[in-house]
């Protein structure tokens, strides 16, 4: 869940520091809910948490479940379902609207669906799906009776689909010419094109918000970093610089489409998050000290970050000025939390959200 990182703040600068909590007054005034993990109950189930506190279960299935991302009209949570059929390991998406009512499946129980990416009008997504005995991206609208068009279907392999914030293109994972390597195509399947050659594994393709980078991590200096390249391929770069060591990973784009924030990890036990420019400049710790901090997400209004740590001695959620300042509690289960998504609903949830 919460991998190992990293100490010493190395050429890059020190963030956050020993500041006071924020204040209920300033948390009352954030934006949204946080859609995360918790394992308070035997398994793991998809809650809710307001800002300023205030927690709601969204899921209540015999299954694991995990939230993926809110529909972007902000009226649903797509969440993933995992449970053990037969000694197969299968993976399942469902719509769960926020404002009540039955939940909506949107793949059958064939296999894994998962890594799905939204198109910006909530009307198609894309899905990673081995349905056919290896891994396909495939487009359909968010219902399983809805017609599947396959997107990329070499047998060798493809993963991690994301879609355009125009909706336009969808870049992904595939192993058809050996390696793991980042391809680009139309939304419709068309024109696909080969984006990085190195003979190494190139993996988790995400689009700036803006479209004007492509971000991803790469193994190809022998540990895994964070680059970021142009939708072309051009102007391929790590973003990290000389300033961390060890393992790279978590990456988000801020709302602008101008700051990344990421984990860096090795094996002395300690992970930092850490936010870097992506105009240029060295990075900035944002967290430090002995817990393990990991999974940021950031505030709609890109001003805030939540995070889960492990420094209380679970693994809870907190919040955090994008300074890094201000780092405060936010989740006090017994059981672990984990893994934020901070997302902006289209009316308050309901208590009966989530229901069968």
């Amino acid at each position: 869940m919460l991998a190992l990182a990293l100490a010493g703040c190395g050429a890059g600068r020190c963030g956050g520091d020993a500041s006071a909590p924020m204040s209920l007054e300033e948390r009352r005034a954030l934006p949204g809910v946080i859609a995360f993990v918790s394992e308070r109950a035997p398994q793991r189930d998809v809650w809710l948490v307001r800002p300023s506190g205030g927690e709601s279960q969204l899921t209540r299935a015999p299954e694991d479940e995990y939230p993926v991302a809110p529909s972007p009209d902000g009226a649903a949570m797509l969440v993933v379902s995992a449970a053990e059929v037969g000694g197969l390991h299968l993976e399942q998406l469902w719509l769960v609207p926020l404002g009540g009512g039955p939940r909506v499946k949107v793949t059958e129980p064939r296999g894994r669906a998962r890594n799905p990416s939204w198109a910006p009008d909530g009307s198609w997504l894309v899905v990673e799906s081995d349905a056919r005995g290896f891994s396909d991206v495939v487009r359909q609208a968010p219902r399983a009776d809805a017609e599947v068009l396959e997107l990329a279907t070499a047998r060798e392999g493809n993963f991690e689909p994301s879609v355009s914030p125009d909706g336009t293109r969808v870049v992904f994972v595939s192993s058809r010419d050996g390696d793991p390597e980042l391809y680009v195509m139309k939304a419709d399947g068309t024109d696909v094109r080969r984006l990085t050659h190195f003979h190494r594994e190139d993996m988790v393709p995400r689009w700036s918000p803006d479209g004007q980078w492509i971000s991803f991590l790469s193994d190809r200096e022998g540990r895994t970093r964070l680059y970021v390249m142009k939708p072309d391929g051009t102007q391929l770069r790590p973003v990290s610089g000389s300033a961390t060591v060890g393992e790279e990973r978590e990456p988000a784009w801020s709302p602008d489409g101008r700051k990344l924030a990421f984990v860096a990890a090795s094996k002395d036990t300690k992970a930092r998050i850490w936010v870097v420019d992506v105009a240029g400049g060295e990075p900035v710790a944002l967290t430090r000290g002995q817990a393990v901090d990991d999974q940021p997400a950031w505030s709609p209004e890109g001003k805030h970050l939540v995070f889960a740590s492990d420094r209380t001695g679970d693994v809870e959620l907190f919040l955090m000025r994008a300074d890094g300042s201000g780092q405060t509690r936010l989740t006090t289960s017994q059981g672990a939390d984990w893994l934020p998504r901070w997302f902006i609903p289209r009316k308050p949830p309901s208590p009966d959200a989530g229901s069968p």
